[in-house]
């Protein structure tokens, strides 16, 4: 049976990591545009500096490293659990006695 990964992710004994990022607007794309300008002129230590200098408002627009690890745990975790648990679906017009996980497709539509 496979393990679950806990370095970034604790699914399934904590619901999923969400994240909230925000579209980028005009209170972030001056900086944005500077961090590209600085990377397009080969400025990788200063468009690094200034991405840690604002990293507080960053955070709400980027996904970085450590977010892609994570959602990548949380990922493999789901599927680690969904292929350690029976799962019952129903096709009944009258919803069955079902269990936390079960499914029921029914109903009038």
């Amino acid at each position: 049976m496979a393990q679950f990964e806990r370095e970034f992710s604790n699914f399934p004994n904590q619901k999923i990591t969400k994240h909230n990022f925000k579209n980028i607007d005009d209170s972030i794309a001056d900086v944005i545009n500077q961090i590209n300008t600085l990377r397009a002129q080969g400025l990788f230590n200063q468009a690094a500096r200034l991405i840690q200098n604002n990293s507080d408002i960053l955070s709400q627009y980027v996904a970085d490293a450590v977010t892609f690890r994570t959602w990548e745990e949380e990922i493999y975790n789901t599927q680690v659990y969904a292929k350690q648990k029976q799962q019952s679906i129903y096709f009944d017009d009258v919803e069955p006695d079902c269990i936390d996980g079960d499914v029921w497709l029914g109903g009038d539509a």
